[in-house]
């Protein structure tokens, strides 16, 4: 069954590519446990759709702040 690619599971690095971040800063945000992600194994992985919700909320807490 192919996956959609909302539901795409992405590497560190492909996260880092999709969110246009260094890896210094994706590792805070999950430090921080203000990003979704999850380990498989030893390697961090995430979810592109969860990811995608998790940059709208940020940009709707930015604009209220004004």
């Amino acid at each position: 069954m192919p996956q959609q690619a909302k539901d795409e599971l992405l590497t560190a690095a492909e996260a880092c590519g999709y969110l246009k971040i260094a890896p210094r800063t994706l590792y805070r945000y999950i430090q921080d446990r203000s990003m979704p992600a999850f380990k498989l194994g030893k390697e961090w992985r995430f979810v592109r759709s969860d990811l995608e919700q998790w940059v709208r909320r940020r940009m709707t807490v930015h604009r209220r702040r004004g």
